[in-house]
């Protein structure tokens, strides 16, 4: 299906074509595909669905493609500025999508649900699987962060004004507010609700929509042990360039002269430092996973366990995380059916998880606005430089990482759990009754030590003093704990008639939600 808007330009050589890409129902498609025929250029839509594309001739022929969309070719023909309406892919049509406490064919709905396969998410270098999802779901907004383990923020049809704007995650039936503790290699597929008709069984939790995900169970009659591998790096790019000391000084004391003041003396700050260079590092990403498999008549069995490094761009910054997946089913007759599925993860969080950007600052954030003079760190007598007089509202931040990054400790532990009981009888009905757990515990440990700094402006006696910012120790402890638990009871009816089928769920859920703290705190200031 095509669309298109007129528009009365003259071609010439070079010529510029611009449009938007909409799907069936009228929503923007991101990230999709924009090729011109028989070349190598090519673009795509942005977060809007709006395009810029050159053309070598005005009767090109563009051709469009994305996820979950048919490949759509489009001749032209002057216009340079169309619209383009993509129209689902056909496949998509069978496919079984989650909607609420049950599945069903895709065409047999009518409202929105985008459904993601569980390989596009297993094969990219994200801890979080939410976060592979960037670009590949109209009306599905993905903000990522550069700290490892940082949860995405998600914005699905945009940002609600009442409740929260986060959407509610419901990992085989259970209600969550993050993902994390899932092994991305685990997930069988993804679906995204966002049609008011998909999220009314969800009430008020599913009002800014519900990302449903389901994961793997082994198949009828397969044994299988796999293993994979991933290594990747990060790396700052387009870097901030910024000026050498040189010529921040000339720079510097030109201001002071109009400004009728008297040249800054830099006779005692003989650095020249970047500091973005000085905080920023090759990052390495690497995540292992065993899985085994293994499938009669009657069990069903699935375990898989990963492990997960992740650096980020700053020094020191790392995640290192342990992942556990087990679930079992059993058939015990023809009616009756019973299993269970369990979920571990331990994690050792980044060190600015903590309150570091509380105390010190943003360090990749302050390296931009700090003079390149002074040097980081002083080895005749093994302190950091003090920054000169007029940043002294800003800390060294190389000071700052190096001397708190493993003293700003987070550890967290996860448990998710359910077991699950289900019976048919009378042909057309089945009743399933399931317990859920959601277990967390954390322990966050900061301390800030008294610190020692070096001034060069000091000229007599020893240069190496106290700095007056952090002249007392401080050490914080947090300990929380989350529980949640959830029981679902469903009963279900189906059957059909023909080329008819009715399908009618009734049951009750319970849901608990806790979260406790014990915090200890101390200040002192060191008498030595």
């Amino acid at each position: 299906m095509m669309a298109f808007m007129a528009c009365f330009h003259a071609f010439g050589q070079g010529t510029t074509v611009t449009g938007k890409i909409t799907s069936s129902t009228g929503e923007t498609v991101p990230s999709a595909s924009v090729q011109v025929k028989g070349t190598a250029k090519g673009t795509s839509s942005d977060n809007y669905g709006n395009f810029t594309i050159a053309v070598p001739n005005p009767n090109a022929t563009l051709v469009v493609s994305s996820l979950g969309y048919d490949k759509q070719e489009v001749k032209l023909n002057g216009e340079t500025t169309i619209t383009i309406t993509l129209a689902p892919a056909s496949k998509q049509l069978d496919q079984v999508v989650v909607i609420g406490y049950g599945t069903a064919n895709k065409r047999d709905l009518t409202g929105s649900i985008a459904r993601v396969e569980g390989k596009v998410v297993a094969d990219k270098p994200n801890t979080n699987p939410v976060s592979s999802l960037q670009g590949r779901v109209a009306g599905l907004s993905v903000v990522n962060y550069g700290t490892p383990g940082k949860e995405p923020d998600i914005r699905i049809r945009g940002t609600i004004s009442i409740g929260s704007v986060r959407p509610l995650y419901v990992v085989d039936g259970v209600f969550n507010d993050n993902i994390d503790y899932i092994n991305p290699n685990d997930i069988e597929s993804i679906e995204i609700l966002k049609d008011p008709s998909s999220l009314a069984i969800f009430g008020v939790r599913g009002a800014a929509g519900v990302i449903a995900v389901t994961t793997k169970r082994a198949k009828a009659g397969q044994v299988l042990v796999n293993f994979n591998t991933l290594v990747g790096f990060k790396k700052l790019v387009d870097k901030i360039k910024l000026t050498n000391a040189s010529d921040f000084k000339m720079l510097y004391n030109e201001q002071l002269a109009n400004e009728g003041n008297a040249p800054y003396d830099f006779s005692k700050w003989n650095g020249n430092t970047d500091w973005i260079d000085a905080l920023s590092q090759t990052g390495i990403f690497n995540t292992n996973n065993i899985s085994i498999t293994g499938s009669t008549e009657r069990n069903r069995f699935y375990m898989n366990a990963g492990y997960t490094h992740d650096e980020g761009i700053t020094k020191h910054e790392q995640l290192d995380k342990i992942l556990l997946t087990i679930n079992d089913e059993l058939k015990v007759g023809k009616a009756l059916k019973i299993g269970f599925n369990f979920n571990g993860m331990r994690q050792k969080l980044p060190f600015d998880q903590g309150f570091y950007v509380e105390a010190y600052g943003n360090p990749l954030g302050d390296a931009r606005r700090i003079s390149p003079v002074a040097d980081p760190y002083n080895a005749q007598y093994g302190a950091y430089t003090v920054l000169p007089s007029f940043q002294k509202q800003i800390e060294n931040p190389v000071l700052a990482l190096e001397n708190n990054w493993d003293k700003i400790l987070h550890y967290e532990w996860r448990t998710v759990g359910n077991v699950f009981a289900e019976v048919s009888f009378l042909k057309n009905f089945t009743f399933r009754s399931t317990v859920y757990a959601d277990l967390t515990n954390g322990d966050r440990t900061r301390y800030f030590p008294r610190v020692y700094t070096y001034d060069p402006t000091i000229t007599t006696g020893n240069p190496v003093v106290i700095d007056p910012n952090f002249n007392l120790t401080r050490l914080n402890v947090d300990m929380y704990h989350r529980r949640k638990f959830q029981q679902d009871h469903i009963l279900t009816f189906k059957k059909n008639f023909n080329d008819h089928g009715v399908t009618a769920i009734g049951g009750f859920t319970t849901y608990y939600d806790s979260e406790t703290h014990l915090n200890g705190s101390v200040r002192q200031k060191n008498r030595w």
